[in-house]
């Protein structure tokens, strides 16, 4: 009699033990499906952060989206100074101008073109060009102010029109305000200059060539 419940303990504590073995697999099985989906949901998420460019059909480069919109104010004030350079840069060729106001033209509105239709029924290019006058802009300051959508701008700098005898020094002081494009190969910042107009540009010193200091 002993025996046989000696036999009968040990046989439920068999059937414990499977028991406890079977939930221990199904509970074990459950946690690496969980972990599974879990790491498969994080790199989809990932992955969607990611923006693929082609570069120039030769190789492919990753930039995570959520950086560009960390880099946004560094590209406006790009924006900003690369339209500058092109708008006030020109040398005393027809040519040149033309091609430097185009591609100015990209990265603004109609007010970029109504400035250029001025300056130009002024004739003031083609007084650029008939006295050899060489016309540089150096930025000192962009302040965009990006609380309030469109970003209004403030851009400080100095124009220099660099002629034979002498150099003239002019302040320039211009304003306007950026609102966000879709990037293109002649827009690559995805900005779009509004309302853009000179506040001030007015002429501060003239040098002559042969005083002139090593940082003009």
């Amino acid at each position: 009699m002993n025996g046989q419940f000696r036999y009968l303990t040990n046989l439920e504590t068999s059937f414990k033990m499977v028991r406890w073995m079977a939930i221990i697999a199904v509970v074990g099985s459950l946690a690496f499906a969980l972990g599974v989906a879990y790491w498969a949901f994080a790199e989809v998420s990932a992955s969607r952060q990611k923006v693929y460019v082609l570069d120039n059909g030769k190789s492919i480069m990753v930039a995570l989206a959520q950086e560009q919109n960390i880099n946004r104010p560094a590209e406006a004030k790009d924006h900003i100074k690369t339209f500058h350079r092109l708008f006030f840069t020109l040398e005393p060729d027809e040519k040149q101008v033309e091609g430097n106001i185009r591609e100015a033209t990209y990265l603004g509105d109609r007010s970029v073109v109504r400035l250029y239709q001025d300056l130009q029924e002024a004739g003031y290019y083609g007084q650029l060009i008939q006295g050899n006058v060489h016309q540089k802009v150096e930025i000192e300051k962009v302040e965009v102010n990006f609380s309030q959508s469109p970003y209004r701008v403030v851009t400080s700098g100095r124009q220099l029109l660099i002629r034979a005898n002498n150099i003239t020094i002019r302040k320039l002081v211009t304003e306007c305000y950026l609102i966000d494009v879709a990037r293109t190969d002649n827009n690559p910042h995805g900005f779009m200059i509004e309302r853009f107009k000179v506040v001030q540009n007015q002429d501060i010193e003239t040098v002559q060539r042969s005083n002139q200091t090593s940082n003009l």
